[in-house]
């Protein structure tokens, strides 16, 4: 027995075709209401195939473009200027109502030239038909049927429309259908004005561009008011193939193709033959004086003046907000880069960058035939007593001559005659070798790193992340390259120990920039039974010194001995608070202290960053808050790096006692070269270098701005070359991007060095302690108070009483002072009366030697 249908949809539709069928059997016109319910069911049927009610509140969206989003810096003065666009296609909106009118004299027709071209080309009855042209669709099926292929296309630009914002390009009647359905609909919605608009600025032109105002910007670098006749004609052109008939890919297609172009105006009635002879001609002048790449594109060509910071917040900003939003949403991106520091960033470190390639002298290896030349005969007696395999090369000497030759000297050339016969086969050739190329010059570049930030607000103010941004070098290193900072790290880990030392303090075990302690060889016993014996660069050793000049001249020896009397378990936390190291840990062994493990620029200029802002922490951003087309605030990264998100890791003195000792470094340590362009304000640094030279670095700041410079190579196991330091390399480059970019700002004061509890006392330079009655150097040195030395110094021997005066005892009766003062101290002797020529220390000669 046959079921009834269930479903409510089966019900009423039965119901209804029965209700129907009864209908058009009751007394009447059979026929008449047969055709009628024929008609119905298949306009209902037309109706599902092709419309949609969704498709009455989509039309809307027709005039709404997808709009690059502008990434913003700032100047000086703290306006924004536009640095960047992010957009998948470019396209600048065209109002056609801002299109100057022709004059009647040349075109009978007074819209714009290139409303004249595209209305020529692609349909003339545009403004008579109402979205489909029937007689247009009805001579394409000739034409195409006399042709046996499809020849000539029947859609209007109401239709192309209709396809670009709402269909895809698959040929099927289907879509054909939905493409006619559709632009009934916009001629109903839209006036044609508006329609021819919307398709000027949707029609792809190729080469990245979407619509006719970034097209003309791309393809004659002038706006779209500006362009000629010819130009025009291009434009129109590019409409059906944009790749065929692209002047850069194709010149002579493209040239044909124009000529068509001017044929239909010349049928159409829109320009006479003598005009359009006279504008064709004169185009010629383009195709000659046309020298750009093949390959060039609207991407290549869109603004973007500093490569590595836009696709630094590019890939930030497609976690936060999207990758439709943010190439397609006509975003205002505000970002904290100020403009003159990334400017002076890029000029000193691309040229630094280039000449240590040349200087470091990594060549790739060329004289292939050297081996060949001087031991190729000797070789097969070699071969043949120790049965080493035949000696052979890949290719021939020939081949290889001539691939060198051809880079070096032949392909530009054929480049260039390739532009004027817009060969296929052979610009695909051109193309895969330029790709293909090896480094420029066949030097194995040296790369580096610039990161600035300011400590007060966490804004980076400029970011450079290698030689160059090319398509083979993308990386940005400031956040992606893992070295070791070497000598670097070793303020943060004095801070870390003074700051213990502060808040747990130790006669016994303080560390102070008045701690002596021995500069001398080491060797430790590993667990696995490895020996590991640290050393000073300079393999040199100057024995017992205060911690202040230990630092100044980058002792190793001293760093470890730091760490080992200090205890690593004791300011572990510390170290990870100022590092902040997501996802990763410091090891835990004394190698530590001198900065063997791998931190990027990045992590290190930020931990620098936190003491320069007395011990706290600070959230670097690189957006300030985004904006859409109507103004609003969508997302504001300011609220998300607030005051309360930074957090107290060592004390403000602990900073400000770190802080003088790399005044030093710079004043005369191994920073020195930090001062070579000029630098006027007080600064303070620290140089790095690790083992073999392979990694330089230099990290600094001002109370304004921190900064961190880094030269090696992406292979970590390539040396820069002997002597290739920090203090060589980077330093002279922190000290120029500082110098330059800071001149016009206002020197700064540490803001939260005013109130400090911090004690200044005279010691003795020998032994760190309290001057005793026969100390003849003293200098003025920083504590915090737990700290100070309880000490008499007693180290000096009965010569000193030999050579005493009266005077001496002036200096031992004095009575150090306690203060609360900021200043920086003092490292002037305290006169002496008698001048007693010392005899070199056999220790002596290390502070002469740049780490």
């Amino acid at each position: 027995m046959k079921q009834e249908a269930v479903g409510l949809f089966e019900k009423i539709f039965i119901i209804w075709f029965r209700d129907l069928t009864s209908w058009i059997w009751e007394e009447g016109n059979v026929v008449r209401k047969t055709a009628i319910a024929v008609f119905v069911l298949g306009g209902i049927n037309v109706f599902l195939l092709t419309g949609s009610l969704k498709d009455f509140f989509r039309l809307k969206e027709a005039s709404m473009y997808d709009i690059p989003s502008i990434l913003y810096a700032q100047t000086e003065k703290g306006k924004f200027e536009p640095i960047a666009e992010y957009y998948k296609f470019s396209r600048i909106p065209v109002d056609i109502d801002t299109l100057p009118k022709e004059e009647p004299s040349l075109s009978p027709d007074n819209r714009n030239k290139v409303i004249q071209c595209f209305l020529s080309t692609e349909d003339n009855q545009f403004y008579s038909h109402s979205g489909i042209d029937l007689k247009g669709i009805a001579r394409a099926f000739v034409v195409n049927l006399i042709a046996g292929k499809v020849k000539e296309g029947a859609s209007t630009i109401t239709q192309q429309v209709a396809r670009l914002k709402f269909l895809s390009i698959e040929r099927s009647i289907a879509r054909k259908a939905r493409e006619a359905w559709l632009a009934l609909l916009l001629e109903m919605a839209y006036p044609k004005d508006k329609i021819l608009e919307v398709y000027l600025n949707e029609i792809p032109l190729g080469h990245g561009t979407i619509g006719v105002g970034a097209a003309s910007r791309f393809y004659f670098r002038k706006e779209l008011q500006d362009v000629t006749w010819g130009e025009a004609a291009i434009l129109a052109s590019l409409t059906t193939r944009p790749t065929q008939f692209s002047p850069l890919t194709n010149p002579i297609s493209s040239i044909n193709k124009v000529r068509v172009v001017f044929k239909k105006l010349i049928e159409n009635g829109r320009m006479t033959v003598t005009d359009a002879e006279k504008e064709y001609t004169a185009l010629m002048d383009y195709y000659a004086n046309l020298n750009r790449s093949p390959n060039d594109s609207a991407f290549s060509d869109r603004l973007n003046r500093f490569p590595y910071v836009t696709e630094y917040i590019r890939k930030n900003l497609l976690r936060s907000i999207g990758k439709d939003r943010l190439y397609n949403g006509g975003l205002k991106i505000y970002s904290t880069i100020q403009i003159k520091h990334q400017t002076e960033a890029e000029k000193a470190m691309f040229p630094a960058l280039q000449a240590q390639t040349l200087e470091s002298n990594q060549r790739a290896f060329r004289n292939i035939d050297a081996f060949d030349d001087n031991f190729g005969a000797a070789y097969e007696v070699i071969a043949d007593l120790y049965d080493l395999p035949e000696f052979k090369f890949k290719i021939s000497r020939t081949e290889r001559t001539f691939r060198s030759a051809f880079q070096e000297d032949l392909r530009d050339t054929f480049t260039t005659l390739n532009f004027l016969t817009g060969d296929d086969s052979l610009g695909d050739f051109l193309d895969n070798n330029y790709s293909n190329q090896s480094t420029q010059d066949h030097l194995l570049p040296v790369e580096g790193s610039l990161i600035s930030i300011r400590p007060n607000t966490g804004y980076i103010t400029a970011l450079v992340g290698g030689s160059g941004f090319r398509s083979d070098n993308q990386q940005i290193r400031p956040f992606q390259a893992f070295r070791q900072p070497g000598s670097a790290f070793k303020p943060v880990l004095y801070a870390a120990a003074m700051d213990f030392s502060g808040k747990n303090p130790d006669p016994e075990k303080n560390v102070t920039p008045a701690t002596l302690f021995a500069d001398s060889p080491l060797q430790y016993l590993m667990e696995d039974g490895d020996e590991w014996a640290p050393e000073n660069y300079s393999s040199e050793y100057s024995g017992f010194i205060l911690l202040r000049k230990a630092l100044e001249q980058s002792k190793n020896s001293v760093a470890v001995r730091v760490l080992e009397q200090i205890g690593l378990s004791n300011i572990m936390n510390t170290l990870r608070g100022l590092l902040q190291l997501p996802g990763r840990d410091i090891p835990y062994n004394f190698s530590v202290s001198l900065g063997s493990f791998e931190i990027t620029p990045y992590e290190l200029t930020r931990a620098y960053a936190a003491l320069a802002s007395g011990g706290k922490t600070v959230n670097p951003i690189s957006v300030l808050y985004v904006e859409n087309q109507d103004g609003k605030i969508i997302k504001d990264f300011r609220n998300e790096f607030d005051e309360s998100d930074r957090k107290q890791v060592i004390s403000p003195e602990a900073a400000f006692l770190i802080t003088s000792m790399m005044e030093d470094v710079i004043r005369s340590g191994t920073g020195k070269a930090a001062l070579s362009y000029g630098l006027s304000r007080k600064a303070y640094g620290k140089t790095g270098t690790t083992n073999n030279f392979r990694d330089a670095w230099f990290v600094g700041y001002t109370p304004e701005l921190v900064t961190s410079v880094w030269f090696g190579y992406d292979v970590g196991t390539i040396s820069l070359g002997r002597g290739m330091t920090g203090g060589r390399l980077a330093a002279p480059v922190w000290g120029r991007f500082m110098a330059r970019s800071l001149d016009n700002e206002p020197k700064a004061e540490f803001p939260w060095a005013t109130d400090l509890k911090i004690t200044k006392r005279a010691i003795c330079t020998m032994s760190g302690k309290l001057p005793g009655g026969q100390c003849r150097e003293l200098i003025e040195e920083y504590f915090i108070p737990s700290t100070v030395p309880k000490d008499i110094c007693s180290d000096h021997g009965s010569q000193w009483m030999s050579a005493e005066t009266s005077s001496p005892s002036s200096v031992r009766q004095e009575k150090p002072k306690q203060t609360t003062a900021v200043a920086k101290p003092t490292t002037e002797k305290i006169p002496k009366p008698i001048k007693k020529k010392k005899k070199k220390s056999v220790f002596s000669g290390d502070e002469d030697i740049d780490y």
